[in-house]
């Protein structure tokens, strides 16, 4: 009977102890959240947050350097490439852009956005790991049901996403 108690009593120690955690990936250049098989958007975790907490904090700022990294890259990249047309087209009048100037430039917006970029990771595993330390850091709010309608070429449905 004692191994039997303390079965049970271990298995449901084990149990409690395994609860969800938040988890994040990037997804198509922005962060997904997961919790309970809840998905969440950067966008909605901070929305939920208390205003002047640490977790909201490390959310905004990991939003703000990876959109500041996207836009400083793609603009490097836009420059790189227009440049290098320029070049291949051989044309070197004055209102060419294949001047040495101009890949410096590209040359300095690719690289300030790969560390911003890579800080934004950075403060969003932190903003990740202060939210499984102790959730009552953060709040994730219950969820109202979702109706929606959908199709594809197979057929159409309708869905619940609670």
């Amino acid at each position: 009977m004692k191994h039997v108690l303390l079965l049970f009593f271990l298995l449901g120690l084990a149990a409690s102890g395994t609860s969800q955690e938040l988890t994040s990936r990037v997804l198509y250049g922005g962060y997904v959240f997961t919790l309970d098989n809840q998905i969440y958007s950067l966008n909605e975790m901070i929305r939920d947050q208390p205003k002047g907490t640490e977790l909201r904090r490390l959310l905004r700022s990991g939003r703000r350097n990876r959109l500041w990294g996207g836009s400083l890259g793609f603009a490097g990249a836009f420059l790189i490439g227009t440049a290098l047309a320029d070049a291949l087209s051989d044309d070197d009048g004055d209102e060419s852009l294949n001047h040495w100037q101009t890949y410096v430039a590209a040359g300095v917006l690719v690289g300030v956005s790969f560390p911003l970029i890579s800080t934004a990771d950075k403060r969003i595993e932190q903003a990740v790991g202060l939210y499984n330390s102790g959730p009552a850091l953060g709040k994730i709010p219950e969820r109202d049901p979702i109706f929606y309608a959908g199709g594809t070429r197979e057929g159409m449905g309708i869905g619940v996403r609670f």
